[in-house]
């Protein structure tokens, strides 16, 4: 699994990725890749094969989610209910939801995991509630926080959505397969995009359907600001909607462009506090169950 994420890191960028910043601060550098599968002749004396083989079977049978100790020669950390593990379960939850029709509400953390190959992988395990049937539900959704590549402040990538037990992994995220028209660099709404000559592709979102789609209007907002301050927003939730626009070049009747797969989302809303913000939301498929990106872009009027 580590080889994977190495060589997905090798087909994104041919440079070390920006990460985001937190606040203000200046990023840290990001910390060497370590080859844990090799060692020195020392290292394999001191590791007790019976536990090694419970850690890797603990990680190829759980894709990572269910591993209960980790060794320090492991690639995996824990991490815990975070401020970016709670955001990206919801993330996960609204792929599954989009995907599959439902409305799966969040409720907490169980644990998380991390790896970090040039990028950091996440394995998240939910607690969930399924309010068509008023039950909970153990949801699973592994997160890939991607280096940029178009201008944006942040990307995430989904590769795992599901309900524990129900669907295995997809492949790889296959950048090749998403749509040419969604790769240039991301920027703000043109003064004209309604009236000129692309102004098929534009829709302004209606007031009722902001209303309607509250739920994952929102959560872009937090991901939008989140992508700027990496922290906990709680103080600036919730946020109130001013205005959405999509952008999407499948050719479907303007109301359902909120639902398109690949579309862009340039949103104005005011933060609790007053903050006002401007941000993007490029969603973006390759044609894979479980897989879809969010390119995130987040700029600041006061």
């Amino acid at each position: 699994m580590h080889d994977v994420m190495l060589y997905e890191a090798k087909l994104w960028v041919d440079e070390p990725p920006r990460r985001k910043r937190k606040l203000e601060e200046a990023p840290p550098p990001p910390p060497p890749i370590v080859d844990y599968t090799t060692f020195s002749d020392s290292d394999e004396e001191d590791i007790d094969p019976v536990e090694r083989e419970k850690y890797r079977k603990q990680v190829v049978e759980s894709g990572g989610f269910d591993v209960d100790f980790f060794p320090a020669y492991g690639w995996l950390d824990q991490s815990g209910s975070t401020p970016s593990t709670v955001l990206l379960s919801k993330v996960g939850l609204h792929c599954y939801n989009f995907d599959k029709g439902t409305n799966l509400q969040f409720r907490s953390v169980q644990k998380a995991n991390e790896a970090y190959a040039c990028f950091t992988m996440y394995y998240i395990t939910v607690e969930a509630m399924d309010p068509l049937y008023d039950s909970p539900v153990t949801f699973q959704t592994s997160v890939w926080d991607a280096a940029t590549k178009s201008n944006e402040s942040s990307r995430f990538i989904t590769k795992v959505c599901r309900i524990k037990g129900t669907e295995k992994e997809s492949s790889r995220w296959d950048h090749d397969a998403v749509d040419e028209f969604y790769k240039d660099d991301i920027a703000w709404l043109e003064d004209d995009a309604l009236t000129g000559s692309d102004k098929l592709q534009y829709y302004e979102v209606k007031e009722s359907e902001m209303r309607d789609n509250k739920e994952w209007l929102h959560l872009y907002a937090e991901v939008v600001m989140f992508s700027k301050w990496a922290t906990d927003l709680s103080a600036y939730l919730p946020v109130k909607m001013k205005r959405v626009v999509v952008r999407t070049r499948e050719d479907i009747e303007s109301s359902m462009k909120l639902r398109s797969k690949n579309a862009t989302f340039y949103m104005s809303f005011t933060a609790c506090g007053g903050l006002q913000c401007r941000g993007i939301v490029r969603r973006t498929t390759d044609g894979r169950p479980q897989n879809m990106s969010f390119q995130v872009k987040c700029w600041t009027d006061n």
